[in-house]
């Protein structure tokens, strides 16, 4: 009896072994429920480029793969392996295949695979479309993820041609979209995105980056519009507004054209609605229009008290505010929109950190210990560089709360909670308390 289920188990090995090798179009793969073997037919099931494996005998083949895995090829005595022969690793590659398709994640079977790659006996574009299958049962694998960013690290070293990159990319946008629409929250796909981005900063010289984040911007922006509550895909989103600060102008008027929006008027539109009543401001939305950037920000921060020589550029300083002006715009939209969603309020915190950010590095102000102290430039305060512990200075901050990009951000907030209050959202509330105790807004709110 025993002799014949484990016939079976092989015949099982070599049915699957036989779907992935000649079958290079494999797009998915899973365990199909089925308690008894009825049809007295091979339970790996082929249709459609989808592999499929009837779930009565996934016991039986995963515990035969495994126990032989670690009986034969891990030896727990001995300090080096034995190289692997080329009948051994057939061998090998067969009872991998199989148990990682059931359980991938253990660690040691892709530290097996990793040893196959780089003795040449796996080929890496194969080992990319197994983890694509291995990721259409499991999205969720980060040790999938880790093991496919391996992969790509000794690609990209070995192999720099513009077409091969571009297709390599668009690849893992494809299976990250997959990843993600298959499991919610999936910050192992999302986190694998970024690593991806990140990597092409670093081969710049090949493949330029700002079209691609020019993309991924757009793409991150309809997808949380459509799944609001996965904060995984808002702290990517969040990663792609960063990439968009030091963007050139030609990339920006195609950011622009992508988008179909222009991103001064809607921080015009803004401003406007916003002004501070007791301020007397002598321009419309129009001549607000037709400001240079540094008229802009001078209109808006004026005043500037920082400790240093350095040239001002007011160029990105202008394009930060007008990006997180349209977030926040969308924000507004999503909120009032899908209603008691919190990541909605956790990326509202994100984009008004960053407007803050921007303008306690104009004023050259940082928080420290609650309290707002002047901020030392690194490239002109040589003296007090040297100092390891300067004395920290208290700061009038009557300049920063009279500004008026800090007047219309407060009027704007102040409005959004009262509107949410009355609609009996709590995180209104939560909202309040975080721009008092956390941003320091407890004076002015």
């Amino acid at each position: 009896m025993e002799e014949d289920k484990f016939a079976l188990v092989e015949k099982i090995i070599k049915d699957v072994h036989n779907v992935l090798s000649k079958i290079a179009d494999l797009y998915a793969f899973d365990v199909v429920p089925m308690d008894i073997n009825f049809q007295n037919k091979s339970p790996v099931l082929h249709l459609e480029n989808c592999l499929g494996l009837e779930s009565w005998c996934v016991k039986h083949v995963y515990m035969y793969c495994y126990s032989e895995l670690m009986d034969k090829y891990s030896p727990k005595f001995k300090r080096k392996s034995k190289k692997i022969s080329n009948i051994d690793s057939d061998r090998l590659i067969r009872l991998l295949n199989v148990t990682i398709l059931l359980n991938p994640e253990i660690n040691s079977l892709w530290n097996k695979r990793r040893d196959l790659v780089l003795g040449l006996l796996l080929d890496k574009t194969v080992e990319l479309h197994f983890i694509r299958l291995v990721l259409s049962r499991k999205p969720k694998c980060n040790e999938a993820f880790v093991y496919r960013r391996w992969l790509l690290e000794t690609i990209f070293q070995e192999n720099y041609e513009r077409n091969s990159i571009e297709h390599l990319i668009n690849d893992e946008l494809i299976i990250c979209d997959l990843a993600s629409d298959k499991s919610p929250n999936n910050y192992h796909s999302w986190n694998h995105r970024i690593w991806l981005l990140n990597k092409v900063k670093t081969i710049s010289t090949y493949y330029d980056p700002n079209a691609l984040y020019i993309k991924e911007y757009n793409s991150s922006e309809k997808w949380t519009s459509k799944h609001v509550s996965d904060f995984s895909c808002f702290h990517y989103h969040q990663y792609c507004i960063k990439n968009l600060y030091n963007l050139c102008n030609d990339s920006w008027k195609s950011l622009e054209k992508t988008l179909n929006i222009n991103f001064r008027k809607n921080l015009v539109r803004v401003l406007a609605s916003n002004f501070p009543k007791d301020v007397t401001i002598q321009a419309s939305e129009e001549n607000l229009l037709g400001y240079s950037e540094e008229n802009l920000m001078n209109l808006l921060l004026s005043y500037s008290n920082k400790i240093c020589n350095c040239i001002v550029n007011y160029v990105p300083m202008c394009k930060k505010i007008e990006i997180l002006f349209h977030a926040l715009v969308l924000n507004n939209e999503l909120i009032c929109f899908y209603k008691y969603h919190e990541t909605l309020w956790y990326h509202r915190r994100f984009i008004l950190h960053e407007i803050i950010s921007i303008m306690y590095e104009h004023f050259g102000l940082v928080r420290y210990n609650g309290a707002l102290v002047k901020k030392n430039c690194k490239i002109c305060n040589f003296d007090d560089m040297r100092q390891k512990q300067a004395k920290i200075g208290r700061y009038d901050t009557n300049h920063i709360y009279s500004s008026v990009l800090f007047n219309v951000i407060l009027s704007h907030e102040k409005q959004i909670i009262e509107e949410r209050q009355k609609d009996g959202d709590p995180n209104a509330d939560r909202h309040e308390k975080y721009l008092k105790f956390v941003e320091g807004f407890n004076n002015v709110m």
